[in-house]
């Protein structure tokens, strides 16, 4: 065979999870329970954010505030301040893409 599975968790609990990280690009799985968040830190590749459920509420900067619902994709560049809450009543689904990975990203 020359396909790789990469399990990932299906919950409706709280996860944050990485589960690509090969030397093309890492792939993370976020849950978040109504009013769960993520901490805002810099993004250290340029990351594409896939809702597959609920609604995204986006701080970037710590400045600009955006809601995105099921289906959205969403660019965040490079070195941006990114945090991550769900405002709604329902739990949140995404996942991550970084690419380059950044262990690979030239600075």
């Amino acid at each position: 065979m020359v396909e790789k599975l990469y399990p990932y968790a299906v919950t409706d609990e709280k996860t944050v999870e990485i589960f690509i990280n090969d030397d093309n690009c890492t792939m993370g799985h976020v849950i978040l329970k109504p009013g769960d968040e993520l901490e805002a830190h810099s993004t250290d590749s340029n990351v594409y954010l896939l809702i597959v459920r609920g609604e995204l509420t986006l701080s970037l900067n710590k400045v600009e505030t955006r809601t995105f619902g099921t289906g959205a994709v969403v660019n965040v560049p490079y070195g941006t301040v990114m945090g991550m809450k769900n405002s709604s009543g329902a739990v949140m689904e995404l996942f991550a893409f970084k690419s380059p990975n950044p262990k690979n990203y030239v600075r």
